[in-house]
């Protein structure tokens, strides 16, 4: 069942980009039509994200709400929502990938490479291929709830709002709000739980598991970095947003 999902979530994912962002948004938005190409593939793209994070999102919330098997002690269990995220993570990610090489002068950012990969590794080895520690994995997956903001945020701008109007303000801090609720305020939970509430159930230390505890160390450790490091420009950039509003100034987008 999870490679069907994996091959809908990329197909869906890349008609949204190709086909149904560029067809709605031309008859919805002005702003659109008049953009260039490179702020329409950027455009297309977001939309897409939005889209798929807000679908992740979701399932990582209704799992922990409906799943009693999503603990923080529990090692070894398989839980059905989080196995059909990550099929659709992987499905999303493979597919913006794609399109980001196809486009690459448009749309390569190297941080999302490199978030996209890590995140398509973890979702295969540590989601479907593995039923070890899910709870950890859905707290990733909730992550995805601060992502439409972010896009908002490019969106006003792409649609003509400067960064110190109201609208762009109030996005940027409710962006810099949720990120810190999902991302940033999460990492000391999924560490606390790992140490102190996993690592020392008697089924953690079997042999079998110790490759697979390495790889979800080391990716979590990476992507915690990179929230961190997100976070802080993040942070900078609405501290920016809302200063010039108060002196009524342009601020630049840095």
């Amino acid at each position: 069942m999870y490679p069907v999902i994996v091959l809908v979530s990329f197909a869906v994912s890349w008609a949204i980009q190709d086909v149904v962002a560029p067809v709605l948004s031309a008859k919805m938005s002005s702003a659109y039509r008049r953009l260039s190409a490179k702020d329409r593939a950027d455009w297309n793209n977001r939309l897409m994200s939005s889209c798929a994070s807000v679908v992740l999102g979701a399932l990582a919330v209704y799992g922990f709400l409906r799943d009693s098997g999503l603990k923080p002690d529990v090692v070894r269990y398989e839980s059905p929502y989080m196995k059909v995220a990550c099929a659709i993570v992987v499905g999303y990610a493979v597919a913006d990938l794609i399109i980001i090489a196809v486009r690459y002068r448009y749309l390569a950012t190297p941080l999302m490479i490199l978030h996209h990969v890590i995140t398509v590794a973890t979702c295969i080895l540590c989601g479907l291929m593995s039923p070890l520690a899910h709870f950890y994995g859905n707290m990733q997956l909730l992550a995805e709830l601060s992502n439409p903001l972010l896009h908002l945020r490019r969106l006003l701008t792409l649609s003509g709002w400067s960064y110190t109007s109201p609208p762009h303000v109030v996005a940027s801090l409710a962006f810099m709000t949720m990120f810190f609720l999902v991302r940033v305020a999460t990492i000391p939970i999924c560490w606390y739980g790992w140490v102190y509430l996993l690592m020392p159930q008697p089924e953690y230390g079997r042999a079998e598991y110790a490759t697979a505890w390495r790889i979800a160390i080391a990716l979590g450790i990476v992507l915690h970095v990179l929230y961190l490091y997100w976070f802080y420009t993040i942070c900078r950039m609405a501290k920016r947003s809302v200063q010039s509003l108060l002196r009524k100034e342009p601020v630049k987008n840095k």
